[in-house]
């Protein structure tokens, strides 16, 4: 399933793009991208928003140039063309693998830093494991693909092979998702209430309080969608990931070769 804009900023760009021209295929030259200065000067003219342009660079696509913006206390990625003339709001797809380099992009400008990644610990409301390499683990009880992404970690981390931190982020869309992670995490019920959708009346302030915080953190990240992997150097990913290609990502060998991720993930 194709990356998407989260809802937001999906709305705002399909409101916008009439007033932007089509873009030209044939401009496909290797001038310099447009001065910074510039590109905030067209990007508030052309889409009328409280937008900030944080930084311009050439793309991987010839004729075109990368922008980074922040909208709504996100950061994103949208595509200019070397002369100023157009932009380009969407996912750009490499043809010869099928890699989506938008979203690559975005992972590493949206990258957790240190301080972040240890902000992250404040947000754990539990942990399967515990030996082995962390990762952060972004679930929501009432998330198909999560059940999918469960069943791989927690073998995984019983085998020592990791430590799953889980972080719990209901979807808006999932009715009662965000009351079982609040009872979840007021009752203690740790893993089996995760897999069990466990639910009381026990809506206790401080469960309230962490998912409310960890929803709000997590958002500002660009994290939007269930089940999402941080890794510890920073970087995420969305989509079901296989055994094999957990280990590659935290640098392990598991003398097989890697298993291409199920892109599959619920969105908020």
């Amino acid at each position: 399933m194709k990356q998407r804009f989260s809802l937001s900023i999906l709305a705002f760009f399909l409101a916008s793009v009439f007033a932007v021209p089509a873009f030209s295929a044939a401009n496909t030259d290797n001038a310099p991208c447009p001065p910074l200065k510039d590109v905030k000067q067209i990007v508030k003219k052309t889409f009328r928003k409280s937008i900030s342009v944080e930084k311009i660079q050439p793309a991987q696509v010839e004729g075109l140039c990368q922008v980074q913006i922040k909208f709504q206390n996100r950061k994103r990625v949208l595509y200019i063309d070397s002369h100023g003339k157009y932009i380009i709001p969407g996912d750009v797809y490499r043809t010869s693998d099928g890699r989506n380099l938008t979203r690559t992009a975005m992972m590493e400008i949206n990258r957790f830093t240190e301080p972040q990644m240890k902000t992250l610990e404040k947000f754990v409301a539990f942990t399967i494991g515990d030996k082995g390499p962390v990762i952060y683990f972004v679930t929501d009880p009432q998330c198909p693909y999560c059940k999918k992404a469960e069943a791989i970690l927690e073998p995984m981390a019983k085998a020592g092979q990791l430590q799953v931190k889980v972080l719990l982020f209901p979807l808006k869309f999932h009715k009662g998702a965000k009351e079982e992670c609040i009872s979840i995490v007021c009752d203690k019920k740790g893993l089996e209430g995760l897999k069990t959708r466990y639910r009381s009346e026990n809506q206790c302030a401080e469960g309230k309080k962490l998912i409310q915080d960890t929803v709000r953190f997590l958002q500002s990240k660009g994290i939007t969608g269930t089940p999402t992997y941080i890794f510890p150097d920073g970087r995420f990913q969305s989509g079901v990931l296989a055994k094999d290609k957990l280990l590659n990502k935290l640098g392990q060998h598991s003398g097989k070769k890697a298993a291409k991720p199920e892109n599959k993930e619920n969105k908020s």
